[in-house]
């Protein structure tokens, strides 16, 4: 009888693991959703998916390295176009999106660990 009832406490704690790397697996998609909606400056949004950030630093080395401090036209996330758009406020947006991706990242492992101790089972409601 005993390895009957082992058997159930495994099965049930299979169950409650796949059910914690599946809830997990939910907070990093909502963390990454919420980090590719990227930051707004002077009413210009840069998004701050993986692929934006990476063309959003090249552009900032490349304008520091030929002493550019605007671009004759920007395309935002937004597919807006703005004429003489200044590197300073690009700079700024690439500050802004590594914070808030900071932020967020710290955010995702707090929910992670109420995961972990029990205290959290949905992601359904999560701030971010």
């Amino acid at each position: 009888m005993s390895w009957l009832a082992d058997a159930d406490v495994t099965t049930i704690e299979m169950r409650d693991a796949a059910q914690k790397a599946s809830l997990k697996t939910a907070i990093e998609s909502q963390r990454k959703t919420a980090e590719a909606e990227g930051v707004v400056i002077n009413d210009v949004r840069y998004s701050g998916a993986p692929s934006n950030r990476q063309a959003l630093l090249e552009v900032v080395q490349f304008a520091r390295e030929a002493s550019i401090e605007s671009f004759e036209s920007w395309k935002d996330s937004d597919d807006q176009f703005h004429a003489n758009h200044p590197l300073v406020d690009a700079e700024q947006a690439l500050q802004a999106i590594a914070y808030r991706r900071g932020a967020l990242i710290a955010l995702e492992a707090q929910y992670q660990s109420q995961v972990d101790d029990g205290t959290l089972t949905d992601a359904s409601e999560l701030t971010w």
